[in-house]
């Protein structure tokens, strides 16, 4: 993350080869969606049985300070994931189930599912709180609409292969009904390990986070030359300075609707550079997403699909985000 901003047109995945592929444009029909927002009380059946609680801070007591590229105190962000291949850091994702991850379906080309490792409940990119928890990803399901050129419907479900125990460093974060509006000017957590500076591959040892506020929608689509789509939120300042970065890729963009209880309004997708002036981070929006996104969760549950390494649909074909002019 930087305190400033994505990519030259990039998606915020960690230095990809780019390759172009035919544009399709494909149009997804949507269930119907819920009429009423998400209560206190509502919340968890969006967890379906994965988990009781969710969007809560149990091991942090200070509250969140709109500030930019902090060092993140440890159960400050616990649904934040950093998926590894190897020692190799290359995206981020959110915790939204004990067995569930979600990230951006442009992280996973030129990746074997088999080999990739979330790390959960540590705030150090290299392990040296002794916190983190390592889990084997055992599939990926990317959307099936997901258009790398475009970088629209760029969300990917990630199964693990043994449950999460939850604690007060590990939770999963609060998935909206399709329903729930979050507003321009709303403020928003954003959290990562990725860039610290627009071209310079450093990455922090310490999990980074700021306040970010919700971009309205038509603004955003006119200062991208309306490329735009309804899958897609912008959030950030018009100014600039503060903004994810390649590496923070498939990270949340979690913000808080009720007190204490924070929801997942985006992950991590793409922008013009880092942190510049009038281009704010462009994340995957995930009311529009969410009918997808926990019906491939039941299908996982109750009926199983070929496991990674072997094809299914969809898999292995995101791809990081193009460079733009």
């Amino acid at each position: 993350m930087v305190v400033h901003s994505h990519h030259q047109g990039l998606p915020r995945s960690a230095g990809r080869a780019w390759a172009a592929l035919a544009l399709l444009r494909l149009n997804w029909l949507e269930r119907p969606k819920v009429s009423s927002l998400p209560s206190a009380g509502s919340t968890h059946t969006l967890c379906f049985a994965f988990c009781s609680e969710c969007g809560q801070q149990p091991g942090f007591s200070k509250p969140i300070k709109i500030v930019g590229g902090t060092d993140a105190s440890r159960g400050e962000v616990p649904w934040q994931v950093s998926l590894k291949e190897g020692s190799r850091h290359f995206c981020g994702a959110a915790v939204i189930g004990d067995r569930w991850l979600l990230s951006a379906a442009h992280c996973f080309n030129e990746t074997n599912p088999e080999e990739i490792e979330a790390h959960v409940g540590t705030t150090s990119l290299n392990g040296t709180d002794g916190g983190a928890v390592k889990v084997n990803v055992t599939r990926v399901i990317p959307h099936p609409l997901f258009n790398p050129i475009m970088l629209d419907f760029d969300v990917a479900v990630l199964e693990l292969a043994t449950p999460l125990v939850f604690n007060k460093h590990i939770q999963p974060v609060c998935l909206p009904l399709a329903a729930q509006e979050f507003a321009a000017g709303q403020q928003c957590v954003i959290s990562g390990w990725g860039n610290l500076q627009e071209g310079n591959a450093t990455k922090p040892e310490v999990l980074q986070r700021a306040s970010v506020g919700i971009i309205d929608q038509k603004t955003c689509d006119f200062l991208y030359n309306f490329s735009l789509t309804d899958r897609m939120i912008c959030a950030g300042f018009l100014e600039g300075k503060i903004d994810s970065c390649q590496g923070d890729s498939g990270g949340p963009l979690a913000c808080e609707v009720t007190p204490g209880t924070f929801y997942l309004a985006g992950i991590v997708s793409w922008g013009i550079g880092c942190a510049q002036a009038m281009k704010p981070g462009v994340y995957s929006r995930i009311t529009k997403l969410q009918d997808w996104i926990l019906g491939t969760l039941q299908l996982l549950q109750f009926h199983p699909l070929p496991r990674a390494g072997t094809p299914s649909a969809g898999a292995g074909c995101s791809k990081p985000r193009p460079t733009w002019p």
